[in-house]
């Protein structure tokens, strides 16, 4: 009897101490955790503490050795022996720099940043910036008026144009009979010389009308931009309101006329 119950004190001790070096054999093989840098290399390591900006780990191959530090910011993911995964995202550090003079400066005591003038895209804007409201004045009227002979111009050169083009359609027409022919070598000549009216005058039409169009425009485009120049400078415009009486159609009228 008293030996049975020895043979179950002794099982119960190895039993118990079977445990312990089970227990003792587990502790010392846990699984490492795998920290995974931002430069795709990883470490095997023991981690040791989370905090809010670092990871703390020792070497598996030394865990009774230092303790290491690494920064959150230069680790993708950790996989904890037990599997768990934890992410950290990104964080792009920005060193602050303190400077007593400028946090103690007051906010007036900063100029504004001056206001560049809009660079000139050619050099006849270039010369109106440059201008005197004097001068600006001057070519005003200057391109005013070349854009006013270029409009006469185009539109006397059309007209005069289509009206030699027409008479020399009406000379053509009336030398041919209503089959086309000529009566006499007379019509025939007469025909002819129709025929370079019409071409001339359309010739005519087209080169007057077109260069005196052209001319009305580019220089009234100038005379608009110096125009805007002078309101920009804030320089006074004058308008003047004239009457006037016309004999012939004996009606009167109003004249309306603006100046810088």
């Amino acid at each position: 009897m008293k030996l049975i119950l020895l043979l179950k004190s002794w099982f119960l001790i190895v039993l118990m101490l079977a445990g312990f070096v089970h227990f003792s054999i587990a502790q010392t093989t846990r699984k490492p955790d795998i920290i995974t840098l931002r430069n795709d290399s990883k470490l095997e390591v023991i981690i040791q503490e989370v905090d809010e900006n670092n990871v703390k780990y020792k070497k598996l191959t030394d865990q009774e050795g230092p303790v290491f530090t690494l920064k959150k910011s230069e680790i993708v993911s950790i996989q904890y022996g037990n599997g768990e995964v934890e992410t950290f995202e990104a964080v792009l550090e920005v060193p602050s720099y303190y400077s007593p003079s400028q946090s103690t400066r007051p906010a007036s005591a900063n100029p504004p940043t001056p206001q560049r003038p809009p660079v000139p895209r050619n050099k006849f804007a270039e010369s109106v910036q440059n201008s005197t409201p004097d001068h600006l004045r001057s070519i005003y009227k200057y391109y005013k008026t070349r854009s006013k002979t270029g409009m006469i111009m185009g539109i006397a050169g059309t007209s005069l144009g289509v009206i030699v083009a027409g008479i020399g359609t009406g000379i053509v027409a009336s030398a041919t009979d209503a089959n086309g022919n000529f009566a006499t070598y007379q019509d025939e000549q007469r025909a002819i010389k129709g025929a370079w009216m019409m071409i001339g005058g359309f010739a005519g039409a087209a080169t007057f009308g077109t260069v005196g169009f052209i001319k009305a425009g580019k220089n009234g485009s100038k005379a608009s931009r110096i125009r805007r120049e002078l309101i920009h400078r804030g320089e006074p415009l004058t308008i003047r309101v004239a009457p006037g009486y016309n004999p012939l159609s004996q009606a009167g009228y109003l004249t309306l006329s603006m100046k810088f």
